[in-house]
């Protein structure tokens, strides 16, 4: 499906090869890894393992805002 509306983007409006790579893997490659992580939760949650769904999630956020702070700190200490 992303690849089709990649193409179709292309051929209707143009654009430069970034602005479709930003597209596919910027905008869209956030979508599906948003999807990935939910879909996840709710297969555990349903499977009634509450308490690693919560855990999951709670790991998930929490390592999310590690790691970027941590790229932050690596970006600033580079000359």
């Amino acid at each position: 499906a992303m690849g089709l509306f990649i193409t179709t983007l292309a051929r209707r409006y143009g654009g430069s090869n970034e602005l479709r790579l930003f597209v596919a893997t910027g905008i869209l490659g956030g979508f599906t890894t948003f999807s990935a992580f939910s879909l996840d939760f709710a297969t555990l949650w349903e499977r009634g393992a509450t308490l690693p769904a919560f855990g999951y999630a709670l790991a998930s956020l929490i390592g999310a805002i590690i790691a970027l702070f941590l790229g932050l700190w690596l970006a600033r200490s580079l000359p």
